[in-house]
């Protein structure tokens, strides 16, 4: 079987890869966790540009509307070196993805259509995570659904998703009809770059549902880090009900002191006080000038799209301090 070495630019970090292994697949097994979200090629969100060498698919055939020096990293498969321009890999490799069983600890309901969901690794796994990670459940058939951890990570510790009961999913509609203590699920992980970076740039949190996930788990874990720079957390839904965890959040707010906490919804009750439209817009309302902010967004990949496009030509906030990990629908299922 040959092997190759694709390297990631400008970090110049680099890994084998054999001619049967995808890009990404060969970047997680290393600990370098490059863009990505669907792992199908349907998203688009691992698109990235080649420097040089030589990219395969195993149809034979290029994705559809792909420019010819770009590649999808979830299905492409190297045919030579091959260096990539990856500005968001970083130079220091993460943890290494794993394959592992885990036990259903606790199946929580918290909301008409949000669960918490509570799940154990084995102790020996080693199995951990970075806050704002998120892992894949493997269904029976080989199909995935990812989740991304609310809790703060620990080695080989509890692992904690919000998932939302979506119609007609699979996963989900399993969790609220059937998943009970003790039952078993195969997990692979952990994936993804959406990590708080170490600067002193004030923060502004934004989410839509169950996007405010990740960013719990970055606020439990780097409370300190996040009261010393500033924060405010925007969290966006149709109702007031679909903002689940409102107290633990108001909490939060009252004890850092210097986090705001905003809510924003965009078809609440006659009885509704708060703010009212759509949460990137209430952002563009209170921060004209976003410049100096890094911005941590996770949610609705059609919020992300709008809050990056608004936030980046009309309040000069820097392309790479928009940080962000959109849930795509038909995989969170």
């Amino acid at each position: 079987m040959t092997s190759f070495v694709v390297k990631f630019e400008p970090s110049n970090v680099e890994f084998q890869c054999d001619s049967t292994t995808t890009v990404l697949e060969g970047a997680l097994a290393a600990g370098f966790h490059p863009k990505h979200s669907c792992r199908r090629g349907e998203c688009g969100a691992c698109q990235t540009r080649i420097v040089s060498g030589e990219i395969g698919y195993a149809s034979g055939l290029r994705p559809e509307g792909l420019a010819s020096d770009h590649c999808l990293t979830c299905l492409a498969l190297p045919a030579s070196d091959v260096v990539l321009d990856s500005p968001e890999v970083s130079g220091i490799p993460g943890r290494p993805t794993l394959k592992v069983g885990a036990r259903v600890t606790s199946v929580e309901r918290v909301s008409e259509d949000v669960t918490i969901l509570r799940i154990q690794p084995p102790a020996t796994s080693g199995f951990s995570f970075d806050a704002g990670q998120y892992v894949d459940v493997v269904l029976r058939d080989g199909a995935r659904r990812s989740y991304s951890m609310a809790n703060a990570p620990s080695v080989g510790g509890e692992l904690e998703w919000h998932v939302r009961a979506m119609p007609g999913g699979r996963f989900s509609q399993h969790v609220y009809e059937n998943l009970k203590t003790r039952d078993l699920l195969r997990i692979e992980g952990p994936f993804g770059s959406f990590s708080l970076r170490d600067t002193n740039a004030p923060l502004i949190f934004l989410a839509s549902g169950t996007g405010y996930a990740p960013i719990a788990s970055m606020m439990r874990t780097h409370a300190d880090s996040i009261s010393r720079r500033g924060a405010a957390f925007y969290w966006g839904g149709r109702r007031k009900e679909d903002l689940y965890a409102v107290e633990e959040v108001m909490a939060w707010a009252e004890s850092a002191g210097t986090l705001k906490f905003i809510p924003v919804l965009s078809d609440p009750d006659p009885e509704w006080s708060g703010r009212v439209g759509f949460v990137h817009e209430a952002v563009r309302a209170d921060n004209p000038d976003l410049s100096s902010f890094e911005v941590y967004a996770c949610g609705n990949p059609l919020m992300i799209d709008a809050a990056r496009h608004v936030f980046q030509s009309e309040c000069a906030l820097q392309e790479q301090n928009f940080i962000s990990d959109s849930f795509v629908t038909s995989i969170s299922r």
